[in-house]
């Protein structure tokens, strides 16, 4: 089991109790009649006693042995989305969340762009060399059209601007070849982590999944991603088995609350079919069964 997955269990879950969407298989036209009406005030109404869970627990990191870098223990897949993530972090953005209420607004991945900086800082010392060359050089291209101007008795205001916006221009040309160069001989580096989620259900989790499916609006699996992630910066991930939580969503409003259902150990798919839809042998049974037609 994982003990990042553990702690997080420990230190971020409470004791709650979710009351869920009534159960009823009414049409829209049944419900509005009076007995359809009587059938809903009578229908029961299912209380889920769980956990509920505390999202900034995602907010930890870990240090890669290897190159340093700050980077995030969990990650996070949706049940009804892809089994696979990629998140691009350069030295300007990182992968954000258009929902700050969302589970996904809580992996930590602007603690990993310090890494990305330091892998860049040729880079970043090259660019902030030639901006203040360019503005030098701005300086004094603008410096040399005003000593023109007065000491060529030229009249009129509009004589000026010519010379000052073509040292204007000049820098900023020069600025452009220089990045253009840096782009060939120290191009940016970005750091590119995947995240994966290989495994099957067991009939155990996924019998909880469907059943509560109904009373959330999203289902999540938080899983221990440590020394997981996937990056051509990065050493190749360590092979482990996965113990995620099983998380159900409840959006109230602006507001999001989340809970812990489930904690699991992830089944290979030959043992799941298995489980699933083998067959024992007439022997294991006694004599064969009959069926009556």
């Amino acid at each position: 089991m994982s003990t990042n997955l553990n702690l997080l269990r420990e230190n971020y879950c409470r004791p709650a109790t979710v009351i869920g969407k009534t159960n009823h298989y009414l049409f829209p036209l049944e419900q509005e009649c009076d007995q359809g009406k009587t059938l809903l005030a009578r229908a029961p109404v299912p209380h889920f006693h769980i956990q509920e869970f505390d999202p900034s627990g995602l907010e930890q990191t870990y240090r890669d042995d290897a190159t340093g870098a700050e980077l995030p223990v969990f990650a996070i897949f949706n049940l009804e989305g892809n089994h696979q993530f990629a998140f691009e972090i350069t030295t300007e953005s990182v992968p954000t969340s258009a929902d700050p209420t969302s589970l996904f607004a809580h992996i930590p991945f602007k603690k990993t762009q310090a890494f990305v900086k330091k892998i860049n800082e040729r880079r970043l010392k090259a660019e902030g060399m030639f901006t203040s060359m360019s503005v030098m050089l701005g300086i004094m291209l603008g410096i040399i059209s005003v000593a023109v101007y007065v000491f060529s008795h030229t009249t009129g205001m509009a004589s000026l601007f010519v010379p000052l916006g073509g040292s204007a221009l000049g820098s900023l040309l020069a600025y452009s070849l220089c990045v253009s160069v840096l782009d060939r001989v120290c191009p940016r580096k970005k750091l590119v982590l995947i995240a994966e989620f290989d495994g099957v259900l067991p009939k155990e989790a996924r019998e909880k999944a469907c059943a509560v499916k109904d009373h959330f609006d999203n289902l999540y699996l938080i899983i221990d991603q440590q020394n997981r992630w996937k990056s051509a910066l990065l050493r190749n991930p360590r092979p482990r088995a996965l113990d995620p939580l099983l998380i159900g969503e409840l959006k109230q409003g602006d507001r999001h609350k989340f809970f812990l259902i489930h904690q699991f150990d992830l089944t290979e798919a030959e043992q799941y079919l298995a489980d699933e839809f083998a067959t024992k042998p007439a022997s294991a049974f006694g004599r064969p069964p009959t069926a009556e037609i």
